[in-house]
């Protein structure tokens, strides 16, 4: 694991708006995180943005530190934004606003995340979904290759063995729950919700919500045709956005996850609303509503920003769980390691084995062409044979010797050790 590498942001070191520069709209995502691994020059990489964080996990080319990459990354971005500035200050402003893991560390932060136990609310379900579109997009992209999938492939084990073997996995939640209190408390007399988006979070609202007794239910798009079967399934009507907009009439409860770039919850909307000011939430990245718009109308708003507090408090009442969970991460962290000096010491032990073997081979020739030569086919083949015994035998200690150095010290050991033994067989 020593070029792995992993930079990003999420909402539990930084606001919701330092999260939206890093963030692709959905319909370009796809040509920028192709555009991204171009321009940072990585070997293979994987983008990840959700509602609280984005990252991209990669494998670094020989040479290159996760620094160097981290600053690409900044720079990328703000290339998009605006001119870039100069390398110490794009260098400075990279290490201020993302953070930065390698080699086992950047595992260990990957394994978290796929697990849940980075996430604003400990054991998030919907993560580990989120982290294997990511990868299978990047595969179809021809951006992850073998290295970025095995590592993945583990962490999904791990996420899996937390979600079946501890506390924390068997009553898992996710971003949107944290909002559900809020809308549960808005919801007790005959109310009106409505919900704005096609994606998970807006199914989800609408599946909490169904059959309750008063509750209307709106389901509001661009295209009404992405959400009209949610709302029959949920017993409620889908809107046009646009009409919603012009005449929401009288609403509860707001719930808005759109991909949309800039805010459309603004003055003139909450100037057409009827009744009591609505309690808005709002899991958008960048944010659909206009908070100073907001205020002066009177709503309630909440965002991610804001859901983050609640987060912490939860996660606080959860250490335990998290700290069982660790135990899970950890041991799954131990096997990876395995598995990567396995696949990494192969090619030098099956090396060293042909080396041993091709030396004894010349010096059983030479002994066949000498002293033995006059022994027959058999008792050579037997000579032959003991001879591929004592190799065997002899590699076996230094052989689980490189192997135990690879795990403890890593490739750069190993590959140290044997610089230095040959430069003494070379007389240097």
């Amino acid at each position: 694991m020593r070029y792995l590498g992993m930079v990003g942001v999420t909402v539990r070191r930084d606001h919701q708006g330092g999260l939206e520069k890093y963030t692709f709209a959905p319909e370009e995502c796809e040509v920028q995180a192709k555009a991204l691994h171009q321009a940072c020059d990585f070997l293979e990489s994987v983008y990840l943005a959700t509602c609280n964080r984005v990252e991209v996990i990669f494998l670094c080319r020989r040479g290159t530190p996760v620094s160097e990459y981290r600053k690409r990354i900044h720079g990328f971005f703000t290339a998009r934004k605006q001119a870039a500035g100069s390398a110490e200050s794009t260098a400075r402003a990279a290490a201020q606003s993302l953070h930065a893991y390698e080699k086992d560390g950047a595992a260990e932060h990957l394994f978290c995340v796929a697990a849940g136990l980075d996430s604003l609310n400990p054991g998030d379900a919907q993560i580990l979904g989120q982290v294997k579109q990511a990868l299978h997009t990047a595969q179809r992209l021809e951006l992850a290759g073998a290295h970025l999938q095995m590592v993945f492939e583990e962490a999904f084990q791990a996420a899996k063995r937390v979600r079946s073997k501890t506390a924390l996995g068997a009553r898992p939640v996710s971003m949107v729950s944290l909002a559900f209190d809020l809308i549960d408390q808005r919801t007790k007399v005959p109310a009106t919700v409505a919900l704005i988006g096609a994606g998970d979070m807006t199914r989800q609202c609408g599946e909490h919500l169904r059959g309750r007794p008063g509750c209307t239910l709106l389901f509001v798009n661009r295209t009404v045709s992405k959400v009209a079967e949610l709302a029959t399934a949920c017993g409620g009507r889908a809107l046009a956005l646009d009409a919603f907009l012009a005449a929401p009439g009288h609403v509860d409860v707001i719930v808005t996850a759109t991909s949309a770039r800039e805010p459309f919850l603004g003055r003139a909307f909450f100037a057409s609303l009827r009744g009591a000011p609505p309690l808005v939430i709002d899991l958008a990245v960048p944010r659909d509503t206009d908070g100073k718009a907001a205020a002066a109308a009177g709503a309630q708003l909440c965002d991610i920003d804001q859901l983050r507090a609640e987060a912490e408090r939860n996660r606080r009442a959860r250490e335990a769980e998290i700290a069982e969970a660790r135990v899970v991460v950890d041991e799954a962290l131990e096997a990876l390691r395995r598995r990567v000096v396995e696949r990494d010491i192969s090619p030098i032990v099956r090396d060293l084995r042909s080396q041993g073997q091709a030396a004894a081979d010349e010096l059983l020739k030479q002994l066949f062409n000498n002293g033995l030569a006059k022994l027959d086919e058999a008792h050579r083949d037997h000579i032959r044979r003991f001879g591929q015994q004592v190799v065997n035998q002899l590699l076996h200690l230094p052989t689980v010797g490189l192997k135990r150095l690879a795990h403890d010290h890593g490739m750069e050991a190993v590959e140290a050790f044997l610089q230095g033994v040959h430069d003494d067989r070379h007389g240097q």
